[in-house]
């Protein structure tokens, strides 16, 4: 609905009931579009589909974003009446386009460019209020910002199951800090961080994965279990990329450039 562009007729609702109605708006004397145009937009999508295909189902360790978004686009298409909640860079903009949701107001996401750290408060909130178990797929920057809220999943036995897509950074784990020295860049975490050890200090379940199948294997028997669980997936640190190429907007400093 936010937009500095006015919108005519804005929507807002699951995209699924939206596109009925519009069709039953429309009435069956709307003239059909042209059968060419079907095609190539049909062979685009299967063309589109087979090129991820191959990327959704690779077993490699260390994961990438596409193979581990692989395993939980499987869980959620078995367990369509579970919420997901999803926060991140690369963790949320491949997500928004790997995972299908099968069911509306099932899924919880940070919003365009910004407000990270909710995904913690939105866990608590769904599965307090549906009592459905949640899925929570966290980039570990999104994760950084409200993780000790893992505590008040345990303290109320909240049936929140948490992936932290761990790439020892923000974007990249590999990125040098410009000023030089021997100080890591600010985009740069903790190495090889064990966040699944948070959960198990307050009592929860922790689980630490390298691949796709453990990575499953993990969700499903915290899905199963209703337990907090946390999963520390560990994500290839070179997998990643800047979101949306903003760093192409920041201002060129005029005394570097002489």
């Amino acid at each position: 609905m936010d937009s500095n562009v006015e919108i005519v007729a804005p929507l807002v609702g699951d995209i699924g009931s939206c596109v009925s109605a519009l069709l039953d708006g429309m009435g069956p004397a709307w003239p059909a579009p042209p059968s060419d145009w079907i095609e190539a937009i049909r062979a685009r999508r299967d063309a589109n589909v087979a090129k991820m295909a191959s990327k959704l189902m690779k077993n490699t360790a260390p994961m990438d974003f596409h193979s581990a978004l692989g395993a939980l686009r499987t869980i959620i298409k078995e367990r369509p009446d579970a919420i997901l909640v999803n926060e991140g860079a690369n963790t949320l903009d491949l997500a928004r386009g790997i995972i299908d949701m099968y069911q509306p107001r099932k899924r919880l996401d940070v919003g365009t460019w910004g407000i990270m750290g909710i995904g913690m408060g939105f866990a608590v909130a769904a599965a307090v209020e549906t009592g459905k178990p949640v899925l929570a797929v966290e980039g570990d920057s999104a994760f950084g910002f409200s993780g000790m809220e893992v505590e008040t999943i345990c303290r109320y036995d909240l049936p929140v199951c948490i992936v932290v897509f761990n790439n020892n950074g923000i974007y990249r784990g590999t990125d040098v800090n410009p000023t030089g020295g021997a100080d890591v860049a600010p985009t740069v975490f903790v190495k090889d961080s064990r966040y699944d050890k948070m959960m198990e200090a307050f009592g929860g379940v922790g689980v630490h994965v390298t691949t796709p199948d453990e990575l499953s294997r993990a969700v499903n028997e915290a899905m199963d279990s209703g337990r907090p669980t946390l999963v520390n997936a560990v994500i290839d640190p070179e997998a990643g990329s800047e979101s949306g190429n903003i760093g192409s907007l920041n201002p060129q400093s005029a005394l570097r450039k002489k």
